[in-house]
């Protein structure tokens, strides 16, 4: 089982850290993207406090915080955080590097991280994923570890890292991953 609730939490803590989540007043410029039609079976989940919109399957729970959102598969084999970065960091840097860096920097990670770093299919922003395995201090088990970045340039990077059971076929939630991922929307952040 993934790491779940500590696991979250020590991402919420690397995400503001680095400037993740805020600091920066809310962006007249930005626009809101028009949530992405659910499939049958999936609801929308909307964050307006950190200013996304994901579609998500019914039954599987997302809890939300100001900065950052967590959410389970109902079989808890899969967990799915959502961090919000509006500062220098998430302006600039591009997705692949961002990727790369929060996969990197997650608490103690020890495993290895995929070289290959590819766009999110379907996604309507600069985007990458990048793939990885191994564990970190929050849950010594091993895992299979996922991150994608999507960057609205000039406003926001927002960053969403799935962890799940090596032991379940990758087949099981690639699919939903990928759908998930796909229907991922922002939305500016209330003033």
């Amino acid at each position: 089982m993934p790491g779940g609730t500590r696991t979250w939490l020590a991402l919420t803590a690397l995400l503001a850290a680095t400037g993740c989540g805020g600091g920066d007043p809310a962006n007249p410029n930005e626009r809101a993207d028009r949530p992405a039609d659910p499939p049958p079976g999936w609801r929308t989940f909307r964050n307006a406090a950190a200013g996304f919109t994901i579609a998500i399957p019914r039954r599987w729970t997302a809890r939300m915080k100001s900065t950052g959102t967590l959410i389970r598969s109902n079989d808890r084999l899969l967990v799915i955080t959502v961090g919000v970065d509006r500062g220098a960091e998430g302006r600039r840097t591009p997705p692949g590097e961002y990727a790369h860096r929060t996969l990197e920097a997650l608490p103690d990670f020890e495993g290895s991280v995929a070289s290959r770093t590819r766009k999110v299919r379907g996604s309507p922003y600069r985007s990458a994923r990048v793939d990885g395995s191994g564990t970190i201090r929050t849950s010594k088990r091993p895992q299979r570890i996922m991150v994608a970045a999507f960057q609205r340039p000039g406003h926001v990077e927002y960053v969403l890292v799935a962890f799940s059971n090596p032991k379940v076929p990758r087949g099981l939630f690639e699919p939903r991953i990928r759908r998930i991922l796909r229907s991922f929307r922002g939305q500016p952040r209330p003033s």
